[in-house]
């Protein structure tokens, strides 16, 4: 009987170091996934603050560059209000210089702008004080010397004219508005009056 005791002893001895075996790999086994676990959940954290913080620093670009588009654009706005202003400040000038050089101007203009001297000239209702008809005589005493017709007239039409004129014959109309020629003027003298106004 002692001889089976031992057996069982042996047996139950042997059970037991197996299963401290098995609970001890068991053990290491779970420490070994939880130190996986552990890394992978700080890889993806790591990776997801990455991803987080790039998406914040584009955010961020893109709110600045939107800021500095508009802080360019208002600029811009601005520049160009004041160049407009320019321009309708030296057509208000144009307009309301002192009669005497007001007419040197239209004379010397109407000298210049004559096809054949045969034309009728369109004027602004402010002008009719200025530009009289014993002006347009003097004028037509000049383009006859120059060998043209001297038949510079008053036309019938009326157009919303600040300043200037227009002359118009049957095959032409010469646009010497002070309007027209600003604008005219603008593209050339733009680039000059943004460097004066902002010295660039």
């Amino acid at each position: 009987m002692q001889g089976i005791e031992k057996i069982k002893e042996r047996i139950m001895e042997e059970a037991s170091e197996e299963k401290n075996r098995i609970i001890e790999r068991a053990k290491k086994e779970a420490a070994e996934i939880l130190e996986k676990a552990k890394k992978k959940a700080a890889e993806l954290e790591a990776i997801a603050e990455e991803r987080a913080n790039k998406a914040a620093a584009e955010e961020k670009r893109k709110i600045l560059s939107m800021a500095e588009l508009e802080e360019k654009k208002r600029y811009l706005e601005a520049k160009q209000a004041l160049i407009e202003e320019a321009f309708a400040e030296a057509e208000n000038k144009l307009c309301n210089l002192d009669a005497q050089n007001y007419k040197d101007l239209i004379y010397r203009m109407i000298l210049a702008a004559a096809v054949d001297g045969n034309e009728e000239i369109i004027i602004s209702e402010a002008d009719k004080d200025k530009i009289t008809p014993e002006f347009l005589s003097m004028v037509n005493e000049v383009l006859k010397k120059q060998g043209k017709a001297g038949n510079i007239r008053f036309s019938e039409e009326k157009r919303p004219i600040k300043g200037g004129f227009i002359l118009k014959s049957a095959a032409v109309e010469i646009n010497c508005t002070f309007d027209y020629l600003l604008k005219a003027l603008r593209e050339e003298l733009e680039t000059e009056v943004a460097r004066i106004l902002f010295e660039e």
